[in-house]
């Protein structure tokens, strides 16, 4: 059963609350038809909530925001007629290692038709492999980003990228808004299909696509359920798998220093999938199976080396050998006779591909059905047939036999290739395309205006919390920026900077470096600030080898500021203090440079509206309580 963690309801709470101040500073940047901005806030947003649990799957609010700012009064039309034969992937970035990026390619092979391909946020080489599937098909790569301009701009230029095709397939970021906002300009489009390959977490695009595209039925629930996607705009389409063989090679057992006799089994998995995310790990799980199979040897591909696994191989001296990140799997398949799934948090792809190339699969689902973390614990189609152990007990029995019969081990992986092979490849996965394709084509247009709000659900947020981001404290929305990069400009730092800090005092305090009278024009203007804005505090030091009553500092202040019009009275709050002054508010980390650019972002700072609360009956709607306990459930 999950265990919450002891800081999930705080840490959820914390997420949200701060989730929520960067739903308001989309909400403002659309208050002032600053439409650049939203798309910015709006990755910012959604890319926080992805990383760390709020209680949301999606966020219609903000998906509405985005919509409104790029249609205006402008309608939204599809075109399903289209039959040129052409298909546009959208990506935000593809990876030479990704598992998402793996599946457009193996897609683009599959599809008869002339596939293009979108990068809208591509940062390193575009992979070679997708790039040799686009134009063996007869497309075009287009990133956008090494075009440069604006999020906004992206979109358009995606938009008309769209134009050209039959249908467009979106298997994007979590965060990227520049598909939700190419989908949404006004006019007549093609049909889109939103593939859902984050399934488990927060994403930000249930208003990009007129079909959700789920990997597994298992899914729909969420989807339905957490995301308010309507179940008739839900279909399934197996991950594609390369029919793959197991060419044995005597190179990597030599290295890993397995003899030659023993059994071999693999997991390839993240790091988080097999953490003790409620209560077990698959550390704890591995030590029944080693202990029942004396001759099995366990290799984990993707799985970095930690207390846990360095306790457990001390159990089991040669015999645990987690061996972190490769960019192929495929010679660990070929060593192995056994592939285990990952617990607590099964994959989808490598258990498929560990099927191609006849291998048994071992699972361990011991989450009741009717729990949240059930989906946690959910296979792919191709393997449906096959059922997994529900306790740790049997799973170490059912891996025991196949470790003590090689006929038996032949027999399931041979049972086991037949059913991935007719789900995710050949004839039975195109017929499938084909289908999707067609019940894409016979929908209207997605219109954010007809769906229904966002639930919360703050127990699945701790399950969540529980398996993918642990940690005990909230994290800063300034770390979450990364997305967009520069185009994270001074406005949006300081606005977002007032939005955390409005609520820690009434003033904003800077703290001035020695020397600042030999810098007459850069503290006249800070004075000049202090006197325009109330909320600014200045604390200046004395200067060197003054008396003891401060007379030199005294009067250098006093003459500047003369010299800009000010005295005493009207300065604003301003001190001159042998040390930095306890703080009674926000206050500026460090002592600012003698530089224009320190005074303009601090003038930027303070003209933020963020330092006031809107006032508005939708303000922090849904935000979740602290004191609201997270009762334990699986």
């Amino acid at each position: 059963m999950h265990r919450p963690l002891d800081h999930a309801s705080r840490v959820i709470a914390e997420n949200r609350r701060r989730y929520e101040l960067l739903v308001e500073m989309v909400q403002h940047y659309a208050d002032q038809d600053d439409v650049e901005r939203v798309l910015r806030a709006a990755t910012v947003a959604a890319n926080y909530a992805w990383l760390g649990p709020v209680g949301l799957l999606s966020d219609l609010r903000l998906e509405r925001l985005v919509v409104n700012a790029v249609r205006g009064a402008g309608r939204v039309t599809v075109d399903g007629g289209r039959r040129a034969g052409r298909v546009l992937h959208v990506l935000t970035e593809g990876y030479a290692t990704g598992g998402h990026t793996r599946q457009v390619w193996r897609w683009i092979h599959r599809d008869e038709r002339v596939s293009d391909v979108v990068l809208t946020n591509q940062a390193g080489q575009v992979p070679a492999r997708l790039a040799e599937a686009v134009l063996a098909s007869g497309g075009q790569v287009h990133d956008l980003l090494s075009a440069g301009g604006t999020l906004l701009e992206r979109a358009r230029l995606l938009r008309e990228h769209m134009d050209r095709v039959d249908v467009v397939v979106l298997t994007v970021h979590a965060y990227d808004a520049v598909a939700l906002a190419a989908v949404n300009l006004p006019g007549v489009r093609p049909p889109v299909i939103y593939a859902n390959h984050a399934d488990l977490t927060y994403w930000l695009g249930v208003a990009a696509g007129d079909l959700l595209c789920d990997w597994r039925d298992a899914a729909r629930t969420l989807d339905v359920g957490q995301r308010a996607v309507p179940t008739e705009r839900v279909g399934v389409l197996p991950l594609p798998i390369d029919e793959m063989s197991a060419a044995a090679d005597d190179t990597v057992r030599r290295e890993l220093k397995i003899p030659a006799d023993a059994v071999v089994a693999v997991t390839v998995a993240e790091d988080w999938k097999v953490a003790a995310s409620w209560g077990r790990g698959m550390h704890h799980v591995l030590d029944r199976v080693l202990q029942r199979s004396p001759q099995l040897f366990v290799v984990l591909v993707g799985v970095t080396s930690n207390a846990d696994w360095a306790r457990l191989g001390k159990r089991y001296p040669g015999r645990v050998l987690p061996i972190g990140r490769v960019p192929d799997p495929a010679p660990y398949l070929a060593l192995a006779d056994v592939y285990l799934e990952s617990y607590p948090t099964r994959a989808g792809t490598t258990p498929l591909e560990a099927a191609m190339v006849g291998l048994p699969t071992v699972a361990l689902a011991d989450v009741p059905e009717d729990k949240p973390a059930h989906i946690f614990q959910t296979g792919s189609p191709g393997l449906a047939g096959n059922p997994a152990a529900t306790t740790v007990e049997q799973f170490a029995a059912a891996v025991r036999r196949l470790v003590l019969d090689p006929d038996l081990r032949r027999r399931e992986g041979a049972e086991a290739r037949a059913a991935v092979l007719a789900v995710h490849d050949g004839p039975g996965w195109r017929a499938r395309l084909e289908a999707l394709y067609e019940q894409v084509r016979a929908l209207p247009a997605i219109d954010v205006d007809d769906l229904g709000d966002s639930p919360t659900d703050v127990g699945y947020a701790a399950v969540l919390l529980s398996a993918v981001a642990p940690a005990a404290g909230s994290r800063d929305p300034r770390d979450r920026t990364g997305p967009i990069g520069d185009l994270f400009d001074r406005r949006m730092q300081a606005d977002l900077h007032a939005a955390l800090a409005r609520d820690l005092g009434a003033s904003f305090q800077v703290r001035v470096a020695a020397g600042w009278h030999a810098h007459e024009r850069w503290t006249g203007r800070l004075l000049e600030l202090s006197s325009r804005h109330p909320r600014l505090s200045v604390s200046l030091p004395f200067l060197p080898d003054d008396g003891v009553h401060g007379e030199r500092t005294e009067a250098t202040l006093l003459a500047l500021l003369a010299s800009i019009g000010l005295g005493p009275e009207d300065c604003g709050d301003v001190s001159v203090d042998d040390d930095r002054p306890p703080a009674r508010g926000p206050e500026l980390l460090g002592e600012p440079p003698f530089t224009d650019e320190a005074l303009d972002w601090l003038e930027e700072l303070l003209r933020s509206p963020f330092w006031s609360a809107p006032t508005g009956a939708d303000r922090g709607r849904g935000v979740v309580d602290a004191r609201t306990p997270v009762t334990a459930s699986a």
